[in-house]
């Protein structure tokens, strides 16, 4: 098919009347984009560059609108150049609209032609640098966003990962795309809302094949304990209940710790200029589009949000300001992201010039705007006692709102109560409720969505829930209470639930450089010349423990990771294993994002009469039922076993010469 003309034939005459345009020409590559577009754009698209209204016959013309009328040629110039447009703006999102089995493909053949370039520069004798830049070449050709720089080695043994390119082919395609669904007016409260229907139908898939996946795996422990990583992720923070419970314990904690020193509170509501949103509410709440939008992302208004907030705490901090708190990021009706943030500072002065701060930065691009000194900026100061109401709904509404169905607040006298409607988990067959729309939106546009200020590490406040109490008996007769007080405000004492509040004075207080919070984590220290499997030089090992900063027991680790992991392979009965633990999975109510962990045997129960054996662990099983065979391991080093092997090898290469 040929291009679109971008310019008007401005030869002879006899050019003129071989190259005009003609509404046959504009008709053709109108619909030729449409059939490239994706299926649920197709409708908005025909509505959106083919004429409004009918063309008139040439009787029913009166001469008056015969004169009016434009000439064939101009209006077959207009729908040209009005596709044209389109097509720049986004027919990138209609070439990358590729459903996973097609982005596994492509990443499978980006891979080998990585692999035949890399082999094809060494045979000509290239340098590293120029290896280098064939591979950097490869990657920019594709159209992929780097994740690292480009260089060196391990650069090109990335581009020899099909799962490298994967992941970053996930990642592109679901951003091109979603964003052609946001510029094409297809987010908006009248659909839903914070993603397109596209955009959810890619993450629960996604989540899905996730949970399938972690289902396969096995992970056995030195006690000899199996579990699939699907088990073991429900009992950290991937389980929205155990997310939400954190978060809460932490905001209730702040607060108490607010309360008792009197400091000020001030809730904040921070949005983007008008040119962020693709869409406005018109009067009844029907969506129209933004004249002054310009093509931003999500991840933009993000990046602008930022860097505002960065100005501000640097300008806050020269002033000698000490704040801490939490700040949750969410979407607007049209995927556009706003900011509500939970600020603690220590006196009226600094809560003052925390809002003129906050004022002064994010009016400074287009304050000038109509509604932007009203809208832009809301500030609230916080009623003692009132923070859990202020961000539940927000948590409930990222989270989902069984993370609150044990974490609910008293209020001003009053409980607070969640009804978020429909709480599927995922099912591919019901509606989404609002949380799985706020967490597609995050997921597609790497938005972090909670994220604390000036309090300590939640990292050492996990690692020290792992500590067992025996590693604590040397640190009470030392005196380093500090450390005994954390470690106590970490765990659940009979009614006493884990305290926020004494971990924070515990750690230091509020609003401390990192070096000078009591705990930090310790890591194992790598082996020399460890690197991973790019050939990246390992600098900074596994989490292993903590370590006080200050104190007589400043250095001395404790040990939170004490029972090692490994993974369950070579063996017969793995899929079957597997298949049987989902289903024990999902017998127990332990369905994807539910939550429930109940206590199971080490091992599950038998399906066969020989599952208990213990030689199904140790491939004892395996070995008695086949023959010697170079897929297992242990005849690799036995020399007459190689020898055998060498020998039918040799065999069946000369039946095969004669």
């Amino acid at each position: 098919m040929p291009t679109i003309p971008r310019k008007l034939p401005n030869g002879s005459l006899k050019e003129w009347n071989a190259n005009k345009p003609t509404l046959r020409m504009a008709r053709g590559h109108l619909e030729r984009v449409i059939r490239c577009a994706p299926a649920s754009w197709q409708a908005a698209v025909r509505e959106r560059l083919a004429p409004t209204a009918p063309p008139m016959l040439a009787a029913e013309k009166t001469v008056q609108e015969w004169l009016q009328e434009p000439p064939e040629w101009a209006q077959a110039w207009d729908m040209l150049q009005a596709v044209a447009q389109y097509e720049d703006r986004f027919g990138a999102a209609a070439m990358w609209n590729l459903d996973d089995h097609e982005i596994c493909e492509m990443a499978k053949k980006l891979a080998g032609e990585a692999d035949e370039l890399d082999a094809l520069a060494i045979g000509q004798g290239a340098s590293l640098a120029e290896r280098v830049d064939s591979i950097r070449l490869l990657v920019r050709c594709a159209g992929i966003v780097e994740d690292k720089p480009i260089t060196g080695e391990p650069a090109i043994k990335r581009a020899q990962d099909a799962a490298w390119w994967r992941k970053r082919l996930r990642v592109h395609v679901a951003r091109v795309v979603e964003g052609g669904n946001i510029g094409m007016g297809r987010v908006h409260v009248r659909l839903g809302g914070y993603i397109s229907r596209d955009g959810l139908a890619r993450r629960k898939a996604q989540v899905k094949r996730n949970a399938e996946a972690l289902g396969r795996k096995l992970f056995r422990n030195e006690a000899g304990q199996v579990y699939t990583l699907r088990e073991l992720a429900e009992l950290g923070t991937a389980n929205p209940i155990v997310r939400g419970g954190e978060l809460m314990t932490r905001i209730r904690g702040a607060e108490e710790y607010a309360d008792a020193r009197a400091h000020v509170g001030l809730f904040l509501t921070l949005t983007l200029p008008s040119k962020f949103h693709p869409v406005k509410l018109g009067s009844g709440g029907r969506p129209i589009p933004n004249k002054k939008y310009r093509g931003a992302t999500p991840r933009d208004g993000q990046a602008w949000l930022r860097s505002m907030w960065q100005r501000t705490r640097s300008a806050l901090a020269r002033k000698g300001v000490r704040m801490y708190g939490l700040r949750v990021a969410e979407p607007h009706h049209d995927a556009t992201p706003h900011w509500h943030a939970l600020i603690w500072v220590e006196d009226e002065a600094s809560a003052q010039a925390v809002e003129d701060k906050v004022r002064h930065y994010w009016l400074s691009e287009d304050g000038d705007e109509r509604g932007a000194a009203e809208n832009r900026v809301n500030i609230k100061r916080m009623v003692r006692g009132g923070a859990a109401g202020y961000v539940a709904k927000y948590i409930a509404k990222s989270v989902g709102h069984l993370a609150l169905a044990e974490h609910q607040d008293v209020v001003n006298g009053q409980q607070i109560a969640m009804d978020f409607g429909h709480t599927d988990q995922w099912d591919v067959r019901e509606p989404a409720a609002g949380h799985q729309r706020v967490d597609a939106w995050a997921s597609h546009w790497g938005i972090r969505q909670f994220q604390t200020i000036g309090m300590p590490s939640v990292t050492v406040w996990r690692e020290l829930r792992r500590v067992s109490a025996d590693q604590l008996e040397l640190f009470a007769q030392e005196g380093d209470r500090a450390t005994v007080r954390a470690f106590s405000a970490c765990h659940r004492h009979g009614e006493i639930r884990a305290d926020w509040r004494i971990f924070m004075e515990a750690m230091g207080g509020h609003a401390l450089p990192r070096k000078q919070w009591h705990l930090r984590t310790a890591h194992r220290t790598p082996e020399a010349g460890e690197v991973n499997k790019y050939g990246e030089e390992v600098k900074v090992g596994r989490i292993v423990g903590l370590k006080p900063q200050r104190g007589r027991m400043c250095g001395r680790w404790l040990v939170s990771r004490r029972i090692a992991w490994a993974p369950v392979v070579d063996e017969v009965t793995i899929a079957a294993h597997a298949a049987h633990a989902a289903d024990c999975t999902a017998a127990a109510g332990q369905a994807q994002g539910d939550g429930t962990a109940t206590a199971r045997a080490a091992l599950p129960r038998a399906w066969t009469g020989f599952n208990n054996c213990t030689a199904r662990i140790t491939g004892e099983l395996a070995r008695e039922l086949f023959p010697p065979s170079p897929h297992f391991k242990e005849d690799w080093c036995k020399p007459e076993t190689v020898a055998q092997f060498r020998a039918l090898r040799a065999m069946q290469s000369t039946e095969a010469w004669h």
